[in-house]
């Protein structure tokens, strides 16, 4: 996980929000929400202009909206709406962010959460979203947990913002209780090696693909050929050279698709392109050419 994040918040004057975090710096400031697994939890009402995008953030993100709509989106393109009864979960070092969606304002409760034990259930590749009942009563908790920290801050001695935190807690472990169900192997790998694809750019070791499901690399390396039949690294190089193919299909120059791949000589990308398909790249290109050709010929 980096220790250098980036993060852009885009919230128009008319988007109100409480909220309450860990450090001196944040508008109500309560530590002891850092032994709770919590770096900041506060309520936005989303009526204007609302968006937020995180890089390589070290803490989760949950956002359980209660009126309007609002989608989460992610560098490639993608987004996924969520809605009144709808939970956002937006993990930890997955670069991803979330905007209000309509005219309706979105109101929704939200949390920054610790990359901690506590809430290693919330790891995943991509972001997610879930129907969640929560959101109302965990609304109303974060609303007297502010209430008791202002009493905390303001040094009185009858604050019960302990036992009100205690219960935020509560409520959130129950209103994430359903992710907490382990998903098989097989549908984590599956999630997994989707991810990869759609990121083939990156560098995909066996350690970076291990750190994805945070286990070893030879625990990957097992469960890979237990449920997948082949080692991870022949994997990756079979969606790299599907890849590969693909962008000859489409005219891409055989330099050209050898750099993509991450070959820094041609040979060596021609060589290994061959021993997987039993053919040159030049003959996918010299194909497509023909193909081109003959294409033009009938129009």
């Amino acid at each position: 996980m980096a220790l250098i994040y980036r993060e852009r918040l885009d919230i128009g004057s008319e988007s109100p929000q409480i909220m309450v975090g860990t450090h001196v710096f944040h508008k109500e400031p309560y530590p002891p929400l850092r032994d709770r697994g919590i770096l900041l939890c506060g309520i936005s009402e989303g009526q204007a202009f609302f968006e937020v995008e995180r890089v390589d953030a070290p803490w989760h993100v949950l956002a359980f909206c209660l009126t309007g709509s609002g989608e989460v989106f992610t560098p490639d393109g993608s987004t996924h709406t969520f809605a009144a009864g709808q939970l956002a979960l937006m993990p930890q070092g997955v670069h991803s962010g979330y905007r209000r969606k309509g005219e309706q304002a979105m109101q929704h409760v939200w949390f920054l959460l610790y990359c901690s034990s506590r809430w290693d259930y919330l790891n995943r590749a991509q972001p997610a979203i879930f129907n969640s009942q929560d959101g109302a009563a965990l609304a109303d908790a974060v609303r007297q947990f502010h209430r008791e920290v202002l009493r905390f801050n303001l040094g009185d001695t009858h604050s019960l913002a302990v036992p009100a935190l205690d219960y935020l807690c509560l409520l959130l472990e129950r209103a994430t209780q359903a992710l907490n169900a382990k998903r098989g192997w097989a549908e984590q790998l599956e999630q997994l090696f989707a991810h990869v694809q759609k990121n083939l750019q990156q560098d995909w070791s066996n350690a970076a693909l291990a750190a994805q499901l945070h286990i070893t690399t030879t625990h990957l390396h097992r469960l890979c050929i237990q449920h997948l039949g082949e080692t991870p690294n022949k994997i990756v190089f079979r969606l790299i050279m599907n890849q590969a193919k693909q962008l000859l299909m489409h005219g891409a120059s055989v330099g050209e698709v050898a750099r993509i791949s991450g070959y820094q000589e041609i040979a060596s990308f021609s060589r290994r392109f061959r021993q997987h398909f039993g053919y040159n790249p030049s003959q996918v290109l010299s194909k497509h050419i023909a193909s081109a050709g003959h294409q033009q010929i009938w129009t």
